[in-house]
């Protein structure tokens, strides 16, 4: 028979689980009590030397990423192109970083590359649709399938409907003719003669233009005007309509190989299809520490009697995507900059995007709406 427990005496092993949980609950004590990193986000004005501001815009080929089908890409597409007619973006910079992992088939010998194929659906977009057979080749035009049932980027004059599509101004592209002297056998570079998606082409009066390119002319004048002229002040970068599109190979190529005589003046990151970002990592200590927030644009008074006031304007250009693709651009370019720490030197500040969404949460097409937006009320 067992022998009888006394009163105060309790089993060693109930001892011992409340030990147990005593030390679980000192330990958890100490955890808590464990001091937190708090990061300080630097903010900064940015100053423009003119009231003029002309915005130019980089996004990476990885907004492909995640695409499966043509639809897909060209829905992406039409989102940054309405975008950037909109808010009245004078260039568009395509950044290749590699292509998608498709599966192979007889047809990728023949297939567009990732860049390529942004920037032919880009071009699309503030085409006219009557000009399309003429700038496009056909070997393109299977890839703009979706593109033709989806609405026009009415922001762009060009692009709206009139009635019947009969607009006294209308886009043009310029037809080759033949050389007027018989003797010479060398080709002609000029004509008179343009082509406007009628079933005759224009013939100007009095002007020749060089050829394949295109033109804004007056359909009752017959002659090429300017596209203020045509359409009012509202134009783009360089008074052209539309944006320009160009694809580089690397970082470094953005700065080096800028359609813009002055260069950039301006440069600003927008963290955006980052959807693991972290800003308490480690790894990005220095971009949140070295790029400041952009909280406003100060552009100087107009003042009549001051002739100081630079004429030339502003080129500000915006970088959509990750940190880390960016980086790892830089890295393959870095040997055009000598002394260069890194990428963030390349920028004067980056945008915070608004709402309770993280940092980086956004996808590229959608940032590129709501970066734009931002900027237009800082202005």
């Amino acid at each position: 028979m067992a022998p009888k427990r006394k009163e105060n005496e309790t089993p060693k092993n109930r001892s011992s689980k409340k030990l147990k949980l005593d030390n679980k609950t000192i330990v958890t004590k100490k955890k808590n009590t464990k001091k937190t990193h708090i990061l300080v986000k630097p903010k900064k004005t940015l100053r423009v030397d003119t009231k003029i501001l002309n915005h130019s815009i980089c996004v990476p080929t990885t907004i492909l990423k995640n695409c499966t089908n043509l639809d897909q890409i060209t829905h992406i597409v039409y989102q940054i192109a309405k975008a950037a007619t909109i808010f009245n973006v004078g260039e568009l910079v395509i950044l290749e970083l590699g292509d998608r992992k498709t599966k192979q088939n007889s047809d990728d010998k023949q297939r567009l590359s990732d860049s390529m194929l942004i920037a032919s659906l880009l071009q699309y977009f503030v085409t006219p649709p009557y000009l399309v057979k003429s700038v496009f080749k056909k070997q393109y035009m299977k890839y703009f399938v979706a593109a033709e049932k989806l609405p026009r980027l009415t922001a762009l004059p060009f692009m709206r409907h009139y009635n019947e599509d009969e607009g006294r101004y209308r886009e043009g592209l310029a037809v080759r003719m033949e050389n007027p002297s018989n003797k010479s056998t060398k080709e002609y570079k000029q004509t008179k003669y343009i082509n406007i998606g009628k079933d005759e082409l224009l013939s100007l009066k009095t002007q020749l233009v060089p050829t394949n390119v295109r033109v804004t002319v007056d359909a009752v004048e017959r002659k090429v005007v300017s596209p203020v002229e045509a359409y009012g002040d509202f134009v783009g970068a360089q008074s052209s309509f539309g944006y320009h599109v160009r694809v580089t190979k690397n970082f470094g190529s953005i700065f080096t190989d800028c359609s813009f005589p002055n260069g950039y003046s301006q440069c600003i990151w927008a963290n955006s299809g980052d959807f693991f970002y972290d800003e308490q990592e480690k790894k990005y200590s220095k971009v949140e520490t070295k790029v400041p927030r952009i909280t406003k644009i100060v552009k100087p008074e107009t003042n009549e009697n001051d002739s100081s006031t630079t004429t030339q304007p502003a080129n500000l250009l915006i970088v959509f995507g990750k940190w880390y693709d960016i980086k790892k651009s830089f890295d393959e370019s870095k040997d055009q900059f000598e002394g260069c720490d890194g990428a963030h030197q390349f920028f004067d500040g980056q945008i915070e995007m608004p709402g309770a969404s993280p940092q980086g949460n956004i996808c590229i097409e959608d940032s590129c709406m709501i970066t734009l937006s931002v900027l237009d009320a800082m202005e």
